[in-house]
């Protein structure tokens, strides 16, 4: 029973007095959704990966409290580059060989800690920041993403969303057609989470 309260706790993202390191497996849904979206001068673009083509769905992540931070561990996780899907074909040809998918097929994602506003006592939808190291093309940089927690049932979700400039990772934005199509060097990258407890 107090494992199951932490859970929830660390899920909805409120505090109470949490002093030992717990485990516990989350199951990400196939509904879930990661969504980069990008523009050019001309149009815009989306490319989505959805929960059943995750590589890591179930997993175990380690949770310790230190002061309004959750620290995270044992929670690495691979998102394989080419399961990406976009209508857009050529959005989605250009960014394979933009991140050099042949190269690097898998972009590495790595949760740090949950950071929560103490005077944000909510039950049902709560807010915080989570601390992400983000790798592409084998370069590693650290977000603080904003992010919005809640539940129904056994099911927790999480929202949260980050512009980011390619540049970042050494990436150089694609130009088409002998100049005229340009590809904007800032994205954003929309997550929509939904996992179980085990």
């Amino acid at each position: 029973m107090k494992k199951l309260f932490i859970l929830i706790q660390l899920l909805v993202l409120t505090f109470n007095t949490i002093s030992a390191q717990y485990s516990f497996g989350v199951d990400i849904q196939k509904s879930s959704t990661i969504t980069i979206n990008g523009t050019t001068n001309l149009i815009s673009f989306k490319l989505t990966q959805s929960g059943d083509k995750l590589l890591k769905r179930n997993f175990v992540i380690t949770a310790t409290k230190s002061q309004n931070k959750i620290v995270l561990s044992q929670n690495e996780h691979t998102i394989l580059v080419k399961d990406f899907n976009s209508d857009n074909k050529m959005a989605l040809r250009d960014f394979f060989k933009l991140v050099k998918a042949d190269i690097y097929p898998a972009i590495h994602v790595k949760l740090n800690y949950f950071e929560v506003d103490p005077k944000d006592n909510s039950k049902e939808l709560s807010k915080a920041l989570v601390s992400v190291d983000l790798t592409i093309t084998g370069k590693t940089k650290q977000y603080n993403i904003p992010v919005k927690s809640n539940h129904e049932g056994d099911i927790y979700n999480l929202k949260g969303n980050k512009k980011i400039n390619i540049r970042d990772f050494g990436l150089v934005p694609p130009i088409e057609m002998l100049g005229l199509i340009r590809v904007n060097e800032w994205i954003n990258i929309d997550f929509d989470i939904n996992c179980k407890i085990n």
